[in-house]
């Protein structure tokens, strides 16, 4: 939605927020269930003005303002590496990054973060393989929490990170980054 928008001019730091989605998806075009009533579901479009270069961080800032999101609502994940939050182990939060360059000039466009975050998914509502790995804040903290309030901080904490990147001072976010990734040190696969 929002990449249609940006193509049709929308401004910087629009947001939208879904209670549902009906094709959400990850990395390599993998399905991300996401069911009404049971999650946040938000994608910010940012117009920054920097090199695309610049911007192939901007997946790892993301998930440190929404680590920071979630601990305003008493929940401390983690980063595995390079799009995840996980909680004990599983997969809470998928980020997907996806940004525009115009061909002729190579200049950046657009950068638009989607952010999926289960928040009150029993264990019957994960199926298949995807049971053995996601998981939800209730699942995890057996807590509910409110999904705008959760929204409302992603947003003050996408703002924040977006003030920083516009400044140029982003290394607190790469150190955050680095301190709360589950996954340096540890030998990964790609699949």
């Amino acid at each position: 939605y929002l990449k249609a928008e940006a193509m049709c001019g929308a401004p910087d730091g629009l947001c939208a927020i879904a209670d549902r989605q009906t094709a959400g998806r990850g990395r390599a075009g993998r399905p991300f269930r996401s069911d009404a009533g049971q999650g946040v579901y938000l994608s910010m479009l940012l117009r920054p003005n920097c090199a695309p270069t610049a911007a192939m961080t901007m997946t790892a800032h993301v998930a440190v303002a929404v680590c920071r999101a979630l601990e305003a609502c008493g929940v401390q994940p983690g980063i595995k590496w390079t799009n995840d939050l996980v909680l004990n182990g599983r997969k809470l939060c998928g980020i997907l990054t996806e940004l525009s360059v115009e061909g002729e000039t190579g200049a950046l466009q657009y950068v638009v973060p989607g952010i999926g975050i289960n928040v009150s998914q029993c264990e019957e509502d994960f199926d298949g393989d995807v049971a053995q790995i996601a998981t939800s804040i209730l699942r995890e903290t057996g807590r509910r929490i409110s999904r705008a309030e959760l929204a409302a901080a992603m947003i003050e904490e996408l703002d924040a990170l977006y003030a920083a990147l516009k400044s140029g001072d982003t290394s607190a976010y790469l150190e955050e980054y680095r301190r709360r990734c589950v996954t340096i040190g540890r030998e990964v696969q790609l699949l």
